[in-house]
């Protein structure tokens, strides 16, 4: 089951810019558009003992929560707008032909994820149908990579599980490591 259809995605698939750097001194990461504008906001909350970051609009409103799940066994993220948890991200048990994370959809639904991460290309899909596409090759930016949310698929999800897979691999990177940041070393370590 797919989303409902946001206004932003109702022709053509849009590129955001996620930049794997530092972007404010207040450890905030800004998203950007294909234009090069701020579009999104992640908000680090650098005090936070369960490690949450906010995806935000430009008027700073909070679109989805991100953290990790303590309630599971091995690395789970939920995703939530509001209380609600709308999807959770799970490592995959066993790495079959490529699939390293399986994301479930509150709404019904699951995604899979394959890739390569640490090259920052990779594909979620939904029944076969890529519906979030990242890749270092559409940018000469180093340390950003390009985004693409499907139309028809929510783009602030589609970012908030790239945020999210993003923080997930950086901890398998650190070895688990809980202080040693998010976004690849962008935001506070919490």
């Amino acid at each position: 089951m797919t989303l409902p259809e946001s206004p932003q995605s109702a022709q053509s698939p849009q590129m955001y810019v996620l930049n794997q750097k530092l972007m404010s001194l207040s450890g905030d990461l800004w998203i950007e558009d294909e234009q090069g504008n701020n579009a999104f906001q992640v908000d680090g909350k650098a005090f936070s003992l369960r490690r949450t970051l906010i995806l935000e609009d430009l008027a700073g409103n909070p679109l989805y929560a991100i953290n990790k799940s303590l309630a599971h066994l091995h690395r789970t993220f939920e995703i939530k707008r509001a209380d609600a948890v709308v999807a959770t991200i799970q490592e995959a048990l066993v790495n079959f032909l490529g699939d390293h994370f399986t994301i479930s959809l509150a709404a019904g639904g699951e995604l899979t994820v394959k890739g390569n991460f640490i090259d920052r290309e990779f594909r979620v899909s939904q029944a076969g149908t890529d519906v979030i596409v990242a890749s270092r090759k559409w940018l000469t930016v180093r340390d950003s990579y390009g985004i693409q949310v499907a139309p028809g698929f929510e783009t602030a999800l589609g970012l908030a599980i790239v945020v999210a897979l993003e923080q997930m691999e950086l901890e398998e990177r650190e070895g688990h490591n809980a202080g040693g940041g998010s976004l690849g070393g962008l935001l506070p370590g919490f």
